[in-house]
């Protein structure tokens, strides 16, 4: 695979043919047999920046302790579908140190979330395998332990400008652009994303991006408004869909509580 190419696509394949993904000690890897596909999971408890490598080396070396899987199929299909999936929970990032947005002010944010490795079956996109490269820790957000919903919790940059933002090809980028409409500041300790909500593209640069965010906190009263914008954010140059969103919701315009955005 060289630096020009994705590491998604569709990918035809053998039977006895293998393909494998890498990223340092991360690994996946599947093979088409006659009437089953095997796939191999080997996991890591720390995330890194190393370069993701795609090959079709059958000689390649699959550790022992790698997660084996036996997927039944009378007939196998002839191609593998990879794609790039956002999480199947939402979100929550926590900003590395607070931010407090100013009465009035509104400012636009960069987040990135982690991506999950998905193949399906040609013809037929039946899974095999729907996993995250690195599997963030499990959160409880909301006001109260009865009021709000399981997520996963990461650290974030949270970046102003896109010239800063680090590119990794197991991540994805938000734009979320916040306005305080109140006179008091409006502190964001953590943040919660509806990435199952949200639609994945990809730039020029194989670059991945998701719909941009917009949250108004109303003059009046403590309910935000979240507008989920319908098409790729305007920083990713010559966007093109790589996916649609786990979830439909032909609302783009919610009301919440501020407590279930920030906290």
């Amino acid at each position: 695979m060289s630096d020009k190419e994705p590491w998604w696509g569709d990918f035809p394949l053998a039977e006895q043919q293998s393909m494998h993904w890498s990223i340092g000690e991360r690994k996946l890897a599947i093979q088409r047999q006659a009437s089953e596909w095997n796939t191999w999971n080997v996991e890591t408890e720390t995330e890194n920046a190393d370069t993701l490598v795609r090959t079709d080396d059958a000689d390649q070396l699959i550790p022992d302790h790698a997660l084996l899987g036996r997927h039944l199929q009378a007939t196998t299909a002839a191609s593998l579908r990879v794609i790039p999936a956002l999480a199947d929970r939402s979100i929550v990032t926590r900003p590395k140190v607070p931010l407090r947005l100013l009465g009035g002010e509104h400012t636009r944010i960069y987040v990135s979330t982690p991506l999950w490795f998905k193949a399906l079956t040609l013809p037929g996109n039946l899974c095999l395998l729907d996993v995250p490269f690195w599997r963030p820790s499990d959160s409880w957000f909301g006001p109260s332990t009865r009021e709000g919903e399981m997520c996963y919790a990461k650290y974030t940059e949270a970046r102003l400008h896109k010239e800063l933002l680090v590119r990794r090809p197991h991540r994805a980028i938000t734009p979320i652009l916040v306005h305080n409409k109140q006179q008091d500041a409006l502190l964001i300790e953590r943040l919660n994303v509806p990435v199952p909500l949200l639609s994945l593209y990809q730039d020029t640069h194989h670059g991945l991006w998701t719909n941009a965010i917009k949250v108004t906190r109303e003059e009046d009263d403590d309910l935000t408004e979240l507008l989920l914008e319908k098409q790729a954010p305007a920083e990713a140059d010559g966007a093109t869909l790589v996916a649609g969103p786990r979830i439909i919701n032909d609302n783009h315009r919610l009301i919440r509580s501020l407590g279930s955005l920030f906290a």
